[in-house]
């Protein structure tokens, strides 16, 4: 008995003195403003993506004269090509339809009243292409220009889970990639990104300015990498 009993200690000592397996190091919990800056990220990475827009409350013009109200807005992006889009905007007429395109650095624009195609100097006009510039855009402010950010619970969108978040954004750094169509106040920002490629899937921004009625923009995003064909439709 005396002999197995050493055996047994000398077998704890020598497993004590092995070095036992290293404890898996925990991978640390993204921040809210962390997930944010990915999504921002993952959706940029896209070769192409589809956009669609509506636009409620407070009108946004989109002209100095203040005729044209936007309510709606649908079109792609091919990076670096350009964008294309069709503008549903309200007037003493009704609902006007207007086309547009960017490529190349230029940006053309289809007659609400004509319907004809025409070139606009840069700046004259709103520019959809803007909201997704290289580097810049929605998705840029994203990655540096949310503040706030809180983690909501996550939501099924199509059937596929969704990244939830809410935080702000200034206005001025909204209005710089909008063309100045938004930012006229503090705006509230809601992102949906899939969970598994965080590329943003809906973005609703509320844009309250003092004394006016807040206009909420709800713009969803899909068709990611899909081609799409962007061309001047005239020579200027």
């Amino acid at each position: 008995m005396r002999v197995l009993a050493a055996l047994l200690l000398t077998a704890l000592l020598l497993a004590a003195c092995q070095p036992g397996t290293p404890a898996a190091t925990p991978t640390p919990t993204p921040t809210p403003a962390e997930l944010a800056a990915a999504i921002g990220r993952a959706t940029q990475q896209a070769t192409s993506l589809r956009f669609a827009v509506t636009v409620a409350g407070e009108p946004v013009f989109t002209d100095s004269t203040r005729l044209f109200a936007l309510t709606a807005m649908d079109g792609a992006v091919q990076r670096a090509d350009g964008a294309l889009a069709t503008l549903r905007v309200q007037s003493a007429a009704g609902v006007v339809e207007v086309r547009t395109v960017s490529a190349s650095g230029r940006q053309y624009i289809t007659n609400p009243l004509t319907r004809a195609w025409q070139c606009l100097a840069p700046g004259q006009s709103f520019d959809p292409a803007a909201l997704f510039a290289q580097g810049g855009g929605l998705e840029g402010l994203l990655q540096d220009g949310l503040e706030s950010v809180e983690l909501l619970p996550e939501e099924q969108l199509a059937g596929r889970p969704q990244v939830h978040l809410r935080g702000t954004v200034e206005g001025a750094r909204i209005a710089a990639v909008s063309g100045g169509l938004i930012g006229a106040g503090p705006v509230t920002a809601e992102i949906w990104a899939d969970r598994e490629t965080l590329r943003a899937t809906r973005l609703v921004l509320v844009d309250a300015p003092a004394g006016a009625e807040p206009t909420t923009w709800t713009m969803t995003f899909s068709g990611y990498d899909e081609p799409v064909e962007i061309r001047a439709p005239v020579e200027c």
